[in-house]
C-alpha cells in the first residue's frame, strides 16, 4: 500500500475549486446568456422560451456538476483523515513497545500539507475581447496562436519532466475562471439599419399604405427592434461556457498522473471517478458550442436580412417620392399618381414579399434551435445521472 498524504490533501483541494467552478460558470450563464422579451423583436421574441430552456439546462448541468465536485471533495477529506488516524494509530502502538524498550518517543504531530499552487494554465492574454476591425483582428489572432504555441511548448517540457520524475505533486491544471469574463460584442450596425429604414422610408409609407393595403415598415421592422448584440453577447457566453467546462475536465484528467501511485483503499474508485467526470464536462462543451454557433448564426442570418431590406427600401423611396410628388398636385396629380402607381405597385408588392421570404427565414431558423434545448437537456440528465450514482456510492461505502 503506497498513500501521499500530501497528495490526497492537495486532490481535495483541486476538487473543491472545481465545485466554485461549477457554480461560477453557472452564475456566468444567468447572468450573460439570459434574453428578455425587451431584448428581441417581435419575431425574434420567439427565441425567448427557447433560449430560457437551453439556460435552464445548462444551470441544471453546473449546479450538478457543483454537487458532484462537493461529494469529491469530502470523501477525499475523509479518506485523508481515515489514513492519518491510521497513521497514528500505527504510530503511538510502536511509540508503548518503544516505551517497553525504555525509550521516551515524540508524540505524534503529522506535518501540515502544503497549500494548493495557482493553476498551471489559463485563458489567452485577449481571451474574450471583441474582434474588432479585421486588422485589429488579424493581429490579435496572430498573436494569441504564437501566445498558444508558446505556452503549448512549455507545456509539452514541463508534463515530459513530470513523466520522468519519480514522483508527482498535484496540481490544478486550468484556470477554469479565467474563461469567464464579461463577454464583449461589438454593435453589428443595427443601429445605422434602423435609422436609414426610417429616414428612407418613415414620411413615404402612408403612400404604400394606400396602395397595398398594408405598412411596409412596419412589417419589415419587426425583427429591428431586437437587441442583436445582447444575442451576439449571449452566444460568447456560451462559448466561455463550453470552455470552462472543458477546463474542468482537463483538471480531472491532470489528477490521473500523480494519483496513480496511490495503491490503498479507495484509490481505484477514484482514479475511474475522475476518468468519469472529465469525460463527463468534456462532452457538455459540445452542446455549449453549438448553442453559440446558432445565435452567431442568427445575427449573421438577421444581418443579411436587414441589409436586403434596405436595399429594397432604397429602391421603394425612389418610387414613392415620385407618387408622393404627383398625388401632391390637385386632382389632376392623383390621376397620373395612379398611372404610376398602377406600374409601380406590382414591383412593390414583390420587393414586400421579398422581404417576408426573409423575415421567415429568420423565424424558421430561431424554431429550429428548439433542438438545443433537447441537446443540453440530455447533457443535464447525464450529470444527474452521475451525480446519483457518486452519492449512492459513498453512502453505500460509508
Amino acid at each position: 500500500m503506497k498513500i501521499d498524504l500530501d497528495n490526497l490533501s492537495l486532490a481535495g483541494e483541486v476538487l473543491a475549486r472545481q465545485e466554485g467552478h461549477a457554480t461560477a460558470i453557472g452564475q456566468h450563464l444567468e447572468t450573460y446568456a439570459r434574453l428578455s422579451n425587451a431584448d428581441m423583436g417581435l419575431i425574434l421574441q420567439l427565441l425567448v422560451p427557447i433560449n430560457d430552456g437551453v439556460v435552464g439546462a445548462g444551470k441544471k448541468i453546473t449546479e450538478g456538476s457543483s454537487k458532484i465536485f462537493g461529494i469529491a471533495a469530502d470523501k477525499m477529506e475523509q479518506t485523508g483523515t481515515l489514513y492519518l488516524d491510521a497513521e497514528r494509530t500505527s504510530y503511538e502502538a510502536a511509540g508503548e513497545v518503544a516505551a517497553t524498550l525504555g525509550m521516551s518517543p515524540e508524540p505524534f504531530s503529522p506535518s501540515s500539507p502544503p497549500p494548493l499552487g495557482a493553476a498551471s494554465q489559463s485563458a489567452p492574454s485577449r481571451y474574450g475581447e471583441p474582434d474588432g476591425n479585421l486588422f485589429n483582428q488579424a493581429f490579435w489572432d496572430g498573436y494569441s496562436a504564437a501566445e498558444y504555441v508558446d505556452g503549448t511548448v512549455d507545456q509539452g517540457m514541463d508534463r515530459a519532466n513530470d513523466a520522468l520524475s519519480s514522483s508527482r505533486s498535484v496540481t490544478e491544471a486550468v484556470d477554469v475562471q479565467s474563461f469567464l469574463p464579461r463577454p464583449q460584442a461589438e454593435d453589428p450596425g443595427i443601429e445605422d439599419i434602423r435609422w436609414s429604414a426610417g429616414l428612407i422610408f418613415g414620411s413615404v409609407d402612408w403612400v404604400m399604405e394606400k396602395l397595398t393595403g398594408i405598412s411596409l415598415l412596419e412589417e419589415v421592422t419587426k425583427p429591428f427592434s431586437g437587441d442583436w448584440v445582447r444575442i451576439r453577447e449571449a452566444s460568447f457566453t456560451w462559448t466561455h461556457t463550453g470552455d470552462a467546462m472543458s477546463g474542468i475536465g482537463q483538471n480531472c484528467m491532470a489528477l490521473l498522473p500523480p494519483m496513480a501511485s496511490w495503491t490503498g483503499k479507495g484509490s481505484e474508485a477514484f482514479l475511474v471517478a475522475m476518468g468519469l467526470l472529465s469525460q463527463a464536462h468534456t462532452v457538455v462543451a459540445g452542446p455549449a458550442g453549438t448553442i453559440a454557433s446558432a445565435l452567431k448564426m442568427l445575427v449573421m442570418l438577421s444581418k443579411e436580412m436587414a441589409a436586403l431590406i434596405l436595399r429594397i427600401l432604397k429602391n421603394l423611396e425612389k418610387k414613392l417620392l415620385a407618387i408622393a410628388a404627383e398625388a401632391a398636385v390637385p386632382v389632376v396629380g392623383w390621376a397620373a399618381a395612379l398611372i404610376t402607381a398602377g406600374f409601380s405597385t406590382y414591383e412593390l408588392i414583390q420587393d414586400a414579399r421579398t422581404a417576408y421570404k426573409w423575415i421567415n427565414r429568420v423565424y424558421d431558423f430561431v424554431s429550429g434551435m428548439a433542438g438545443n434545448v433537447t441537446q443540453t437537456a440530455d447533457a443535464a440528465f447525464r450529470m444527474a445521472d452521475l451525480y446519483e450514482g457518486m452519492a449512492r456510492a459513498g453512502a453505500a461505502r460509508v
